[in-house]
């Protein structure tokens, strides 16, 4: 079997042997009929449509990249609102068990977000064409 260094060496003599015979000979000339037969192959529907439906499917693309990083600053947005800038201050009879209780409420509500928010994500990133 040939090693990689056989082949770039074997592809280096057949570049040196095109450019070679492209001093001595000069290009080769396309055909005179080649010009139109392209213009005429992209005007037809077919080729129309495969362009088009490329360019269509790059936008939609694009729309969906712009959809999951805007999902993601809303979810940025909706972690910050929903952290409380300061503990309300708890009841005086039993401090703690008050804090237990608002740390877990607190806690429940950010999970549900992040759960909710998690599913409208995966829902996106699944979405069949």
């Amino acid at each position: 079997m040939r090693t990689e260094y056989e082949k770039i060496k074997d592809l280096d003599a057949y570049t040196e042997q095109l450019i070679r015979q492209v001093e001595a000979e000069g290009l080769i000339k396309a055909p005179a009929h080649m010009k139109q037969e392209i213009l005429d192959r992209s005007g037809r529907m077919d080729y129309q449509l495969a362009v088009t439906t490329k360019k269509v499917s790059r936008q939609m693309q694009l729309f969906f990249y712009s959809l999951k990083v805007g999902a993601a600053v809303v979810t940025a947005l909706f972690l910050l609102l929903m952290v409380p800038k300061e503990l309300p201050q708890a009841e005086p009879m039993a401090p703690r068990e008050a804090a237990r209780r608002q740390e877990e409420t607190l806690n429940r509500r950010l999970n549900n977000g992040i759960r909710e928010i998690n599913q409208m994500l995966n829902e996106i990133i699944d979405w069949e064409w």
